[in-house]
Order: structure tokens, then C-alpha cells, then sequence
């Protein structure tokens, strides 16, 4: 049932590679770290948006245990796939457990691209002479974990 243990290829968006990149190199927030922030915001906003390119790539082995269980309650939470647990041990559905979390990481980067980064990003690039995108998005994190939920 722990398929994201095995090296299965997910994939970030062509359309925000570039902050990916920028992520990564500049503020040293891995891919997958930074994947998996998008996915959280996008299924909690309820925001899924299809991966028109795919862009770089990771693999799912480097999740931690814990990163592991947030892309699983990810999946589970899904109203269209992942209401049955037991579609977990089926190989034909790991495929599309992927795809739903690529999904919400990019509703969850169209969040962030709109309410954080707004004029910033020029809808290739951040602007690389801003410097507090680490400030803004957990700032923005925290303003929405203390949004009462009704």
C-alpha cells in the first residue's frame, strides 16, 4: 500500500518550472518540498488544475515517512478517486494517485501565483530582484491555517 515508497516519477508543471527553479536554488526548498506545499494548498482550497507539460521531475522515494502520509491523506481525500482505500493496492490506480496529487500542486501553485506572488510573477518568472518570496508564502500559510473553517 506504500507505493509512494517505490520510485515512481512525479512531475512539477512547465508553466511554474521557473519558480520551482527558483525555490530550489535560491531558497534551498526542494522540489518535492515545494510540490507537496502546492498540493496541500490546492486540495484544501479544493483547487485541482490539469498539468498541461510536464516539467522537472522527482522521485517519490525522496518523501519522508511524514511527507508520505500528507500525499496519502491527499489522495484519500480526493471526491473523485480516493474515497476507497482500497484502490491503494491496485497498480493500475498509483498512476492516478499521481496525477491527482500533480493536480492540486497545480491548483495549489495557481493559488499562490494569484494571492501571494501577484504582480511578482510575470507568467514566466518571479521577479529575482524581490527577495522576501519565502516571508510572503509562509506568511500566507499561516494566515490561512488561522482562517476559522466555516
Amino acid at each position: 500500500m506504500d507505493f509512494l515508497q517505490k520510485q515512481m516519477l512525479v512531475f512539477t508543471s512547465k508553466k511554474y518550472e521557473e519558480i520551482y527553479i527558483y525555490f530550489n536554488k535560491e531558497l534551498e526548498i526542494a522540489y518535492h518540498k515545494l510540490f507537496l506545499i502546492c498540493a496541500s494548498l490546492g486540495a484544501r482550497n479544493g483547487k485541482s488544475s490539469v498539468v498541461a507539460e510536464k516539467g522537472r521531475e522527482f522521485r517519490s522515494n525522496y518523501f519522508s515517512n511524514d511527507e508520505r502520509n500528507l500525499a496519502y491523506s491527499i489522495i484519500l481525500n480526493d471526491e473523485s478517486q480516493g474515497k476507497n482505500i482500497e484502490l491503494f493496492n491496485e497498480e493500475s490506480f498509483h498512476s492516478e494517485a499521481r496525477k491527482i496529487l500533480e493536480s492540486y500542486a497545480e491548483g495549489g501553485m495557481d493559488i499562490l501565483v494569484t494571492e501571494v506572488f501577484g504582480e511578482k510573477w510575470d507568467g514566466v518568472k518571479l521577479d529575482k530582484s524581490y527577495q522576501n518570496y519565502s516571508v510572503d508564502l509562509l506568511s500566507y500559510i499561516v494566515s490561512k491555517i488561522k482562517e476559522v473553517p466555516f
